[in-house]
């Protein structure tokens, strides 16, 4: 289809940063052909379709490079707990009695939350359920990144991750291949597949080289957890001697295909580590705040922006985060520093919105396609309607900064992905909303249940 957008302010996101009132976004099939003044893109583009987006903005589909999709149905499970007793006391019992068709129904679910509040692209950083999410993500319309997960090291005996996560370092490498030929550029090209490297807890050094050069001789990226929590760096600090990206550089894996997932307790060694590799880092704001992490009290996310490191953003999962709405994650980003260090000017709302779309896309090896509002890009966008009680008033200055510190994800009208209208007027066009709420409802409850967390996690106050 032609489709026109027409009479939107156009927050662009290219290299000029342009905005544009009473502007239009010419598409045609899948890409964006024309983007600039609504009187002049009408006159020389024969659209099939015109939206009309008059008190609307325009922008870039929002990036959430750090989502856990396939563990939506968790929602809740890691409340008030700390970041240990979150992973193996909770989130694992949960993912050691999933299903296949759970994992599908979990991430419709997390998609269909994803897409309503503007993303419209996510990365998965690596489960082992990873085909259910493949099936969600091509009925959903979204784009994704995609990757499996593995584990060759227990980390504690005591209490051992669950087995189906354990397999050798072989193994492991073979599965990740298998993946990846059988899904990377699924979905019309929707979907590109990664490897996951999962966290330098839970891999050897062996399985984690041997992932890496994976990733390089498909040309793909790699994900990895580091430095999330404090426990997590001594962990690795007394069994390595090293910090989590120290070691990784002391195994000679860091470079530009990586993405760095937290990095909450990073050293200056490590900023300038990362800045040397032009390693990328997702910030997960939501998940420290919720979990007492220390991404935003102790995190260096302001020098490593400065530094000119891609810094994007995550909302890491309902578990420890319970929100995929990125634009909570954008205000959280553009406003936890600023408290931490009493410092009203750190990370403004402009950067913050940078790096939940531009810096997204070059943090996933996708700043080709999408990103920005580019003629020749593909045709991701959002509409945003401004013209709500807590948008208004609207001044030019104040533009991006209503959208970063007053906007949100029931803001969003209409959400464009691959030149189609996936939702319109807030209805989802790809799912049966109804049908997904009610059987992750019920998948949820069944997992609850199976995994044996009924029996411990209880409401505080009296439920009759």
């Amino acid at each position: 289809m032609k489709l026109l957008v027409d009479r939107a302010t156009v927050i662009t996101l290219d290299s000029q940063r342009r905005i544009i009132k009473d502007g239009a976004i010419a598409i045609d099939g899948s890409r964006i052909v024309r983007v600039g003044k609504s009187g002049e893109v009408r006159k020389e583009f024969q659209a099939e379709r015109v939206i009309d987006a008059g008190g609307k903005v325009a922008l870039p589909g929002l990036i959430d490079a750090h989502c856990h999709v396939v563990l939506t149905l968790g929602r809740g499970f890691g409340d008030d707990v700390d970041f240990m007793t979150w992973i193996y006391d909770r989130s694992y019992p949960f993912q050691a009695v999933m299903t296949e068709e759970e994992a599908y129904v979990s991430t419709l679910l997390g998609c269909l939350e994803m897409v309503k509040s503007g993303t419209t692209c996510f990365a998965e950083p690596g489960i082992f359920l990873a085909e259910g999410a493949v099936r969600a993500v091509e009925e959903s319309g979204m784009r994704a990144v995609l990757a499996k997960r593995y584990m060759d090291t227990v980390v504690d005996p005591k209490n051992p991750q669950p087995q189906r996560l354990m397999t050798s370092k072989e193994e492991a490498v073979e599965r990740h291949r298998a993946f990846f030929k059988r899904f990377h550029g699924a979905a019309g090209g929707r979907i590109r597949v990664w490897i996951g490297m999962g966290d330098p807890r839970g891999n050897s050094a062996g399985l984690l080289k041997a992932l890496k050069e994976l990733a390089d001789g498909c040309a793909t990226g790699a994900e990895i957890h580091v430095a999330a929590s404090v426990q997590g760096v001594e962990f690795v600090r007394g069994r390595q001697g090293l910090t989590d990206v120290e070691y990784l550089n002391s195994l000679g894996i860091l470079g530009p295909n990586m993405l760095l997932i937290h990095s909450s307790w990073l050293s200056d060694a490590e900023v300038e580590l990362v800045k040397k590799y032009a390693v990328k880092v997702c910030h997960c704001p939501g998940a420290s705040m919720h979990g007492a992490y220390g991404a935003c009290s102790r995190g260096k996310f302001p020098e490593l922006i400065q530094a000119g490191v891609t810094v994007c953003l995550g909302t890491d999962l309902t578990s420890n985060n319970n929100s995929l709405d990125m634009f909570r994650a954008i205000y959280q980003a553009a406003t936890c520093h600023k408290e931490a260090r009493l410092d009203p000017a750190l990370i403004s709302p402009e950067q913050a919105l940078e790096m939940a779309t531009i810096n997204g896309a070059r943090a996933l090896m996708w700043e080709d396609e999408i990103g920005s509002l580019e003629a020749g890009k593909k045709a991701d966008l959002i509409l945003v309607n401004i013209m709500r009680p807590n948008w208004l008033p609207v001044h030019d200055f104040s533009l991006v900064p209503n959208l970063v510190y007053s906007g949100d994800g029931a803001d969003v009208d209409t959400v464009i992905i691959d030149g189609r209208i996936v939702v319109e007027k807030g209805e989802v066009k790809t799912m049966d909303e109804k049908e997904v709420l009610a059987r992750a409802q019920e998948a949820g409850v069944r997992v609850f249940e199976r995994s044996g967390l009924s029996r411990r996690l209880k409401a505080r106050w009296p439920v009759s």
